[in-house]
């Protein structure tokens, strides 16, 4: 219990950062995407009541107020909760939004609702599931929301696949060690790419997808449960080269998540895919240990294990293999 509450401690104090949340709030697509789910959808909003899940600086809150939104509950468990505060009443709504500042799994009597309709939260990581903040929109939803009628946004989300080379990247990094101003440092090229991070966030064009992603997991925020986020296993993942392609060489296997925002009058989708407008969140690359090349009409079948870190859950292991042919 120590151990969870020293990694929650170091969680929440990051986010009383500035610096943290500018860089969020200048995302235009993953900012804009929340704008226009709840403003497209503002019959869903109108004379209801929300929470807004680790709400930062408020703008969530502050978007559904605007919507019409009765009540918001605008819950943030870090010292930015008084800016948050500070934010809502210069901008006019300290008579809807009520800020909270404590943990979801903290509030005791502050949500004088029983019931609320919508629950917002802008939860997402790396990969979709780094930080694991979506167990504490999880927990809000059992605790706090309409069972039947209410919504979540965001509502859903896919996950995505796709073998990727990164020639440039490589050269950058890792071939440049071959020739440094006319001499050899190539006894530094491996050391060079183990020092490179693990997984690698970088923003990638889509002409640097070797073959079409896949869709490797859906997961509908409104039925799923915590336990089932613990230790993600995604079985025979197949990626079949084209005959008629180019051999391309394959450094790694990219991840990237799409969410969707499922409104009365619209669907809004919230992309981070390869050359869809930049996110904060970028994609996510699992590298190789080397290089790998397909001939046309090859086969490769791979397996993916995403597995919250026993030491942190906040983090995930990620495990791609492989499997021998059978």
């Amino acid at each position: 219990m120590e151990l969870k509450n020293n990694v929650d401690d170091e969680y929440f104090e990051s986010y009383f950062d500035l610096s943290v949340h500018e860089l969020m709030l200048k995302d235009k697509p993953r900012t804009l995407s929340y704008k226009f789910a709840i403003e497209l959808n503002s019959i869903d909003f109108k004379d209801k009541v929300v929470i807004d899940v680790g709400a930062g600086t408020g703008i969530l809150s502050m978007f559904a107020a605007k919507a019409g939104a009765k009540k918001v509950y605008a819950v943030e468990g870090s010292l930015m909760a008084t800016y948050c505060q500070m934010l809502v009443d210069s901008n006019g709504f300290s008579e809807t939004i009520k800020v909270i500042h404590k943990r979801m799994e903290d509030i005791t009597n502050e949500i004088e609702d029983e019931k609320v309709d919508i629950i917002i939260s802008e939860w997402m990581g790396f990969y979709l599931f780094h930080e694991s903040m979506l167990e504490s929109v999880l927990y809000a939803r059992d605790r706090y929301l309409k069972p039947k009628s209410g919504i979540m946004f965001p509502s859903r989300a896919d996950l995505f696949l796709a073998p990727v080379n990164l020639d440039s990247y490589m050269n950058k990094k890792v071939n440049f060690w071959n020739d440094v101003y006319g001499f050899d440092f190539s006894v530094l090229a491996n050391p060079a790419f183990e020092s490179l991070p693990a997984p690698l966030v970088e923003h990638l064009e889509k002409d640097q997808l070797v073959l079409k992603e896949k869709t490797i997991l859906q997961v509908d925020f409104n039925t799923v449960k915590i336990k089932e986020l613990e230790d993600i296993i995604i079985d025979k993942i197949d990626f079949v080269f084209p005959s008629d392609k180019k051999p391309k060489e394959i450094h790694g296997f990219c991840i990237w998540f799409s969410c969707y925002f499922d409104g009365s009058k619209k669907t809004i989708e919230l992309s981070t895919a390869p050359g869809a407008p930049e996110t904060h969140w970028k994609q996510t690359t699992i590298l190789m240990p080397q290089g790998i090349q397909l001939e046309g009409g090859e086969t490769m079948t791979c397996r993916l294990q995403m597995k919250q870190d026993e030491e942190n859950r906040r983090r995930y292991e990620l495990n791609f293999e492989f499997p021998d042919d059978e």
